[in-house]
């Protein structure tokens, strides 16, 4: 079919049997025609033709159309010469009203909305003691909410042009509200080291305090209202448990909480203790619900830097903190075994309060030969054997196999420490048994049979290092029905059985079907008789 003039009317038709669509010329109107999609062949009818709905002048109402010129209807021009009319059009609108905003409006805009609602969620939720604004004075934080309110008022204002006195009066009311927040919320706005009223109820010598003024003057600049009202806290709930403030001088930030870490671990604290900046890197730490002396927090407190002085009264402990203590020492020195002060270096990390440092020194100290300071090092390793955090103890009892000077101390704690954890179901390190067997101490067969019973392959082998005096326990399993730990059972027998050990073979082979576990009885029988006859 030729091309279709633009010039010849045309009309739109659907195939019947397959629904494609064709333009077609309006003469072939009750002509057959054939689908070139799939060769049907039909009549040109009401049927297949497409009709559109017909849209009468002024049916779509679209305000966007009112942007467009027209000719003024009220105010039409008589016909000029010629007998036409000619045409006024209104004037050009603003592009602006009707096109899409600008992108840096649009970013405007949702800055504008964003600075108000941070500013509104500080002033609620930093308003409180230790929050981001303790210590800010409640007119201060009005001027805050209100240039907050100001600027994205201008912002909102600014994004939205063709409704600025509509967003004005919501910036407006937006601003009230920021600027209302901080008479309401008045916590934590005494300013620091200002203002701070110490009840008599709260106060355990309260006439000291008024004969001590250099005593007030410290309890104002400290602003140790926090720490006075926990201490009445424990007290009225009658708790055994104490509260006492660090006051800790010339820390810096990235300290703190390995500062507070160690706070914890040592002393067993509340997790709720809690730090309260005083300005110039000096900050009140809270340490509550603890049982330990003060003479004890004292010493606990010497590797955090110099202990200037204890206000018992307060109670607070003044502390001018050493920071280089938190910095670890060069890489290359604390690797390189032939530098003199490589054993130095490794005993400075092991006792700073980072664990992650200690643990570094300790696999550093398992690989190197007790040279020098093995006295010092093998009583750290066993102080930091004991702590409840340490989850490197394997590593721990390894170098304590190596820098154990005197069989006995180390290997009496690691027993200890496994028994523990035997108790309470938990994961006993390998290192640790070893260590105890090593050392020569008897006790461990009992653990040990405890945890050969769990798996018998991982622990046969220490067991069997035990010697003659597992003999014992290892014949009260004569009569189990596991195969594994029947054949484990033979083969320790074998290594550490005595004539006990012979009877109680023999009656395993008679009961005996298994080929391979014969045999086995047979080794452990022959290495016992050429024991016993040695």
């Amino acid at each position: 079919m030729p091309a279709q003039s633009s010039s010849e009317p045309v009309i739109l038709i659907r195939c019947p049997s397959c629904g494609q669509r064709f333009r077609v010329s309006e003469d072939l109107v009750g002509r057959p025609v054939e689908c070139g999609a799939c060769e049907n062949r039909f009549r040109i009818t009401e049927d297949v033709i497409i009709r559109g709905r017909k849209v009468y002048p002024g049916e779509r109402n679209d305000k966007r159309l009112d942007f467009f010129q027209r000719v003024p209807i009220a105010n039409a021009p008589s016909m000029g010469a010629g007998g036409f009319a000619p045409l006024h059009y209104d004037n050009s609108p603003d592009p602006s009203l009707f096109e899409p905003s600008a992108p840096q409006r649009i970013i405007a805009g949702m800055m504008g909305v964003g600075v108000m609602l941070f500013i509104g969620m500080l002033l609620i939720f930093g308003a409180s003691r230790g929050g981001v604004l303790d210590g800010m004075v409640t007119p201060n934080r009005m001027v805050m909410g209100g240039f907050a309110g100001v600027l994205g008022t201008a912002l909102l204002m600014y994004a939205n042009p063709m409704t600025r006195i509509r967003f004005l009066a919501v910036g407006i009311l937006c601003t009230l509200a920021l600027v209302s927040l901080p008479l309401s919320l008045k916590g934590g706005s005494t300013p620091l080291g200002e203002g701070v009223v110490v009840k008599k109820v709260e106060v355990e010598a309260p006439k000291k305090i008024e004969e001590a003024p250099d005593l007030v003057e410290l309890r104002n600049r400290l602003g140790t209202q926090p720490l006075e009202e926990e201490i009445a806290r424990l007290k009225a709930d009658g708790s055994t448990r104490n509260a006492v403030g660090l006051w800790l001088r010339d820390l810096r930030e990235q300290n703190r909480f390995l500062i507070r870490d160690y706070v914890l671990r040592v002393t067993g604290a509340d997790p709720q203790s809690h730090y309260y900046p005083r300005g110039g890197g000096d900050f009140l730490m809270v340490v509550t619900g603890i049982t330990t002396p003060m003479d004890e927090l004292v010493k606990l407190c010497k590797p955090l830097g110099e202990v200037v002085m204890v206000h018992s009264t307060l109670p607070v402990v003044e502390i001018k903190v050493r920071n280089e203590n938190f910095v670890e020492n060069q890489i290359d020195k604390l690797s390189n075994k032939a530098d003199p002060d490589f054993y130095t270096l490794n005993l400075a990390e092991l006792n700073s309060i980072d664990l992650a440092r200690m643990e570094k020194a300790v696999k550093r100290l398992m690989e190197s030969s007790p040279k020098i300071l093995r006295t010092d090092i093998t009583q750290r390793l066993i102080e930091l054997l004991v702590v409840d955090e340490v989850e490197f103890k394997g590593e721990i009892c390894s170098a304590l196999a190596v820098w154990s000077e005197s069989p006995g101390p180390a290997g009496t704690v690691a027993l200890k420490e496994a028994s523990k954890l035997v108790a309470r179901d938990l994961e006993v390190p390998k290192e640790m048994i070893a260590l105890v067997v090593k050392e020569g101490i008897t006790d461990v067969a009992e653990v040990l049979d405890k945890l050969w019973q769990k798996n018998p392959t991982n622990w046969e082998s220490l067991y069997a290092d035990v010697g003659p005096t597992a003999e014992r326990g290892l014949l009260a399993h004569v009569g189990i029905n596991d195969e594994g730990r029947r054949r484990s059972l033979v083969r320790i027998l074998g290594k550490v059985g005595g004539n006990d050990s012979l009877q109680a073979l023999e009656s395993m082979k008679l009961t005996a079907t298994e080929p391979e576990l014969k045999i086995l009885i047979d080794n452990s029988l022959e290495a016992i008789r050429l024991r016993i006859a040695q």
